[in-house]
């Protein structure tokens, strides 16, 4: 299956999202709804009407009161509406389909392992919302290659913390003078719908279908990991792209007065090769690097995407029976949001770089 190169709904069409400055997410909702999701606003789009165009709603803005944002990083469907990350104040708010904000919960007093690390990931039946966690990098011990572990838990009332599961989490590297992950490392990715917890550990072999006690009940193959040619000389071109977005990322946030700092321009030179030469690079790449559950709550998996791939394969599966529906090849320079259906939520960037949000329909090659 493909994306058919025609858009149903274009929002750089539409009065009130032709200038989104950021797409963090985009959900389909029940009776052709569409929610797009900001940095500090939520667009709720009624397409009912025409489904090439609709009547838009902006839910929350930029401030620090009860329904406004600093700045969401996060969002994610959970049965009855979406979830919101503001990470700036370290809390979450779960918002109903038509805008209305059911609860916000403050995390500052929680007992997460990695604090400015954790993050939400879905809803447990019994209300309260699971976060992955893992264990911070400040203030570690160098120790050189590791792992840092992912573990799922609820908040309890007085902030302590109540396990889910665990994976093996993350590959990554401290040392002297720089940490981060290691190159074409093993990761674990995690989807969830209202019934499942659905942990991909890459060094596994196979995604793990978990029910909300933690147990697994299914799983769901994946395919092998590709060996990466010139190992070195690609994987040093990765991690110079890394430490640039990094660079470029801290640059945004200073410029825009969130952090303390004066705005740098990145140097190359501060990571030439005889920094890089001890880094872990791993010459077979993890199999897969995105997972996504979408509306029908199908499960989507990306096969890994070297660098000098301009797409990506995307395997979808019916969860309860275990059985590939069928594959998507997009361009790898779009974003998948959600599908539904025949059609799938993609964001864009324009010749500008600037974010659109469009929906197209999959057709077979």
């Amino acid at each position: 299956m493909r994306p058919t190169g025609q858009s149903a709904f274009d929002s750089s069409q539409q009065p009130g999202l032709a200038e989104l400055s950021a797409v963090v997410a985009g959900f389909f909702l029940p009776d052709s709804g569409l929610v797009l999701v900001e940095r500090s606003e939520i667009h709720l789009i009624d397409l009912s009407i025409d489904p090439s165009a609709g009547t838009t709603r902006v839910v929350g803005r930029e401030g620090e009161g009860p329904r406004e944002f600093r700045y969401i990083g996060r969002a994610k469907r959970v049965p009855g509406g979406i979830l919101v990350s503001d990470v700036p104040r370290r809390r979450v708010s779960v918002i109903s389909h038509d805008g209305e904000f059911l609860r916000s919960q403050s995390v500052l007093d929680a007992e997460f392992g990695d604090f400015f690390g954790a993050y939400p990931v879905g809803i447990h039946p019994d209300g309260r919302i699971v976060f992955r966690d893992g264990i911070a990098e400040m203030g570690r011990d160098y120790d050189g290659q590791t792992w840092n572990p992912a573990t799922y838990v609820t908040v309890r009332d007085d902030g302590e913390l109540d396990i889910v599961a665990e994976a093996t989490g993350d590959e990554v590297y401290f040392g002297s003078r720089r940490s981060g992950g290691v190159v074409f490392g093993h990761q674990t990715h995690e989807a969830a719908t209202g019934d499942h917890l659905i942990v991909a550990a890459t060094d596994r072999g196979a995604v793990a279908v978990l029910d909300w006690s933690g147990q697994e009940i299914r799983q769901i193959p994946m395919p092998a990991g590709a060996r990466v040619p010139d190992v070195r000389a690609v994987g040093r071109q990765v991690l110079l792209a890394r430490w640039q977005e990094f660079a470029e990322r801290l640059n945004r946030l200073a410029a825009s007065g969130q952090i303390p700092f004066e705005p740098v321009e990145f140097d190359q030179s501060g990571a030439s090769e005889p920094d890089l030469k001890d880094w872990p690079i791993n010459e077979v790449a993890p199999a897969i690097d995105a997972l996504l559950t979408d509306f029908d709550e199908r499960l989507w998996v990306r096969d890994y995407r070297l660098p000098d791939q301009d797409s990506v394969t995307w395997r979808v599966w019916n969860i309860d029976r275990q059985a590939l529906l069928f594959t998507a090849r997009m361009d790898g320079e779009d974003t998948l949001l959600d599908a539904r259906g025949d059609l799938v939520l993609l964001r864009r960037l324009d010749e500008f770089d600037v974010p659109r949000a469009v929906i197209t329909g999959l057709r077979a090659p």
